[in-house]
C-alpha cells in the first residue's frame, strides 16, 4: 500500500474563520515542498469528509470549495450542524473562537526528486483527506478554549493526543506545523499561570490594535517614511483584527451557550445531520419570510429573546436574521396610512417572492404575475393612469400642402390606497413544539390555506370597493348567460361569448387573456368530445391552456363559472412585508368568512360563536397582516359566465 504522507500547516483567521490554508510553497520544517500546481483533487472531491486529527471515526464535516489559488492549496471547512453531538458543539465553538486554526493534509506522492539542501519536493501528489488539528504550543489558543467554557472532555480531545504531535513553528508571518515526538507532559496550569477570561482579551486586543492604528498614523506621518515597517504596521492591524473578530465570535457563542436554559436544552430547534458531501439546501427567497414567523412563534412559546432562537434554528444565515430583523421592525411600527407627515415614511422594499410562496393555490398570484406589479414604497397612495380608447390619436394621411389634423387622446387615473388583508390561524402548543421544518411546513400550509380562501373571496366576487376592501374583479360586470344544452356546442358557444364581449369592449385590444375557472371546469373540457369522439380539447387544456389562453384553475372559483380577463390591465399594489404577531391569550371568534366582535351591545345583545379562548386550550394564534389593493386599469377587460352546462 502507498504510504499516506501527513502535512500540517496553520494560518490566521481571515474575514471567513472557516476558509483554511490546506498547504502551500513554502519550505517545512523538514526541508520539504509541496507543489501547489501538482495537486491531484480528483478522487477528494468525490467524498471530501473532513475528520478530526486523523480519526476516521471523528468526521466534523466536510470540505467545499478546494482548489489551487496564489501557490496555495485553500478550501472551506463545513462543520456538522449544531445540534449532533454536545463535542462537535464545542469543536464548532472553538473553531469560531480561532482556537482551531491548524490542518493536516494526507496525500499520496506520485512524483517527487530530493532538494540539494536537504528535503523532498513533491511534484505531484493525490490529496487523500484532510483533518483539523491543533496547536497546543500556541497560548492564545489555551487561553480562548479556557475562556469559551469547554467541557474537560472537549479540551482533552482537542489538546491530548493529537496535540502532542504538532509543534509550532513561526514562518513569514504564518505558523507552519509538522508531526514531532510527544509534548512535555508539564501541566498546562506551570506552563501558563494565569488565564486572561475572554472578555480580557477582547479588551487587550481592542488596545493593541488602537496602539498599532497609533503607530501606523505617526509613522505615514514622519519625513522618511519606511515602506517596509509600513507593510509591517499595516499586516500586524489586520492579524490583530481578525484576531479581535475572532474573540467576538467567540464572545456570540458563548454567550449563546450559557443563556440557554437547562430545561430547554433538549429543545426541538436541533436537526438532524444531513450527509456531509451534500451541499447546503438552498432556500428559497419566500422561505425567509416563514421563517420569520417560525421565530416570532418559538420565541412566544418559550419565552426566549427571538434573536436566541434565530441563532439555535437557522445558524449564521445572515439571510435570514436580514429578513427576521426588517420584519420585525416593520411589524411595531405605531401608525396608520391617515397619519399625516411621517407615517408614509415608515414603507421599506417589498419582498417580490412573498405572495406567491404564500398563496400557490390562489387565483391572485397566477393573474398578478400577468398584470402590472407595484408597491406603495413611501407613498400613501398610487396613481394608475389609463387611456380611453376613445377618441383615437392616430394619424391620417394628408395631401402634399395640406393641414394636419390635431386630435387629443382622453386619459383617467385610478388612485390606490393600501387596503390591508389579514388571517389569524391557530394550533395547539404541542404541534408548536415540534422541530423547526415541521413548524415551517406547518406555518406554511397553515397561510396558505387560509389566505387563499379569503383572498379569492374578494378577488372574484362581485362586491363594490369599500373603505376596506378593493372592488371584485366582477363589480359592475353584467354576467353572460350561458348556453343551454351541454356538450361541445355549449363550450365553444360559451368561449365565443366571452372572447367576443372582451373583442367589443376594448375594440379588438387584446393583450394577455387569461381564463380563470375551477379545477371541474377545466376537466370538463378536456373530457369535452366533439360528434366523431376526439376529446380535442384536452392536450391543450392539460397543458395549462384553452383556445391559445392561459388557464388558471383553482378551488376557490365557483363550480360552474368562468372567466376571461385581460391581465395586462390587472393593477396589483402590495406594502412592504407582511407583518406577524403571536398570542396565547387572545379570545377568538373562530369564523374564516365573516368574524365577529366577541360581543356587541344591541337589542338583543350579540355574543359571536363559537369563540375559543388560547390561554385556556393552550393555544397559538399566528396572525398575518398585508397591505395591498388591486384594480383593472380599463372596462370592459372581463368577461364572465355562471352555471355552465357543460
Amino acid at each position: 500500500m502507498t504510504e499516506i504522507i501527513k502535512k500540517a500547516l496553520a494560518s490566521p483567521a481571515g474575514d471567513d474563520p472557516l476558509v483554511y490554508v490546506m498547504s502551500d510553497e513554502t519550505v517545512d520544517r523538514m526541508g520539504d515542498v509541496i507543489e501547489a500546481k501538482g495537486w491531484n483533487l480528483a478522487n477528494f472531491a468525490k467524498n471530501p469528509i473532513a475528520l478530526f486529527g486523523h480519526k476516521s471515526d471523528f468526521i466534523v464535516g466536510h470540505w467545499t470549495d478546494v482548489k489551487v489559488q496564489g501557490g496555495k492549496l485553500i478550501g472551506r471547512l463545513n462543520l456538522l450542524p449544531r445540534g449532533v453531538s454536545e463535542r462537535l458543539d464545542e469543536i464548532r465553538a472553538a473553531v469560531e473562537a480561532g482556537v482551531l486554526r491548524a490542518v493536516s493534509v494526507g496525500f499520496h506522492a506520485s512524483d517527487a526528486e530530493p532538494m540539494s539542501k536537504g528535503g523532498v519536493r513533491f511534484k505531484a501528489a493525490e490529496l487523500v483527506e484532510c483533518s483539523l488539528v491543533s496547536i497546543p504550543a500556541n497560548p492564545n489558543a489555551l487561553q480562548i478554549a479556557r475562556s469559551l467554557n469547554l467541557s474537560d472532555a472537549a479540551q482533552e480531545t482537542i489538546f491530548g493526543e493529537t496535540a502532542g504531535e504538532i509543534k509550532v513553528v513561526r514562518r513569514s508571518g504564518e505558523t507552519a506545523v509538522r508531526p514531532l515526538a510527544p509534548a512535555s507532559p508539564t501541566p498546562l496550569s506551570v506552563r501558563k499561570p494565569k488565564m486572561a477570561t475572554l472578555a480580557e482579551r477582547i479588551e487587550s486586543a481592542q488596545e493593541e490594535l488602537v496602539q498599532l492604528k497609533d503607530q501606523l498614523t505617526e509613522h505615514v506621518k514622519s519625513d522618511d517614511v519606511d515602506q517596509i515597517v509600513t507593510d509591517e504596521l499595516a499586516g500586524n492591524i489586520e492579524s490583530k483584527e481578525a484576531q479581535l473578530a475572532s474573540l467576538r465570535r467567540a464572545e456570540t457563542a458563548l454567550a449563546a451557550k450559557t443563556a440557554e436554559p437547562e430545561e430547554t436544552k433538549a429543545m426541538v430547534m436541533r436537526r438532524p445531520a444531513a450527509p456531509v458531501s451534500l451541499p447546503a439546501m438552498k432556500v428559497a427567497p419566500g422561505d425567509y419570510m416563514l421563517r420569520s414567523a417560525v421565530v416570532s412563534v418559538l420565541s412566544h412559546v418559550t419565552k426566549q429573546d427571538p434573536l436566541h432562537i434565530l441563532q439555535k434554528a437557522y445558524g449564521d444565515d445572515e439571510a435570514t436574521k436580514v429578513v427576521f430583523e426588517h420584519v420585525q421592525k416593520a411589524a411595531t411600527a405605531p401608525a396608520t396610512t391617515t397619519t399625516s407627515g411621517w407615517a408614509s415614511q415608515l414603507v421599506q422594499t417589498v419582498n417580490a417572492d412573498f405572495m406567491e410562496t404564500l398563496l400557490p393555490a390562489s387565483v391572485y398570484p397566477g393573474l398578478s404575475a400577468r398584470g402590472l406589479r407595484l408597491n406603495f414604497g413611501r407613498n400613501g397612495s398610487i396613481s394608475i393612469p389609463s387611456r380611453s380608447a376613445t377618441p383615437t390619436i392616430a394619424g391620417s394621411f394628408v395631401g402634399e400642402g395640406s393641414p394636419i389634423p390635431v386630435r387629443q387622446g382622453a386619459f383617467t387615473s385610478q388612485a390606490l390606497t393600501p387596503k390591508k388583508m389579514a388571517v389569524i390561524s391557530t394550533f395547539t402548543r404541542e404541534i408548536a413544539q415540534h422541530s423547526v421544518p415541521a413548524i415551517e411546513g406547518l406555518i406554511r400550509d397553515a397561510i396558505r390555506e387560509d389566505t387563499a380562501v379569503a383572498l379569492d373571496t374578494v378577488l372574484l366576487d362581485a362586491t363594490a370597493a369599500s373603505s376596506i376592501r378593493p372592488a371584485g374583479l366582477r363589480n359592475g360586470v353584467t354576467v353572460t348567460t350561458a348556453t343551454s344544452g351541454g356538450g361541445i356546442a355549449a363550450l365553444t358557444t360559451d368561449a365565443k361569448a366571452l372572447v367576443g364581449a372582451l373583442i367589443t369592449a376594448t375594440n379588438g385590444n387584446l393583450r394577455a387573456p387569461v381564463w380563470i375557472m375551477n379545477p371541474a371546469q377545466a376537466l370538463a373540457i378536456a373530457l369535452t368530445a366533439n360528434a366523431g369522439g376526439d376529446f380535442i380539447f384536452a392536450d391543450a387544456i392539460n397543458g395549462g391552456n384553452f383556445l391559445g389562453y392561459p388557464v388558471i384553475q383553482s378551488p376557490t372559483v365557483t363550480a360552474g363559472m368562468v372567466i376571461l380577463v385581460d391581465a395586462a390591465d390587472f393593477v396589483t399594489v402590495t406594502g412592504d412585508d407582511p407583518m406577524f404577531d403571536v398570542s396565547d391569550q387572545a379570545t377568538l371568534h373562530m369564523e374564516d368568512t365573516t368574524p365577529l366582535a366577541i360581543s356587541a351591545a344591541g337589542t338583543p345583545n350579540t355574543v359571536a360563536a363559537p369563540v375559543r379562548s388560547l390561554w385556556q386550550t393552550d393555544s397559538i394564534a399566528l396572525r398575518m397582516i398585508m397591505p395591498m389593493n388591486w384594480t383593472l386599469r380599463r372596462t370592459g377587460v372581463l368577461a364572465w359566465t355562471q352555471s355552465v352546462t357543460w
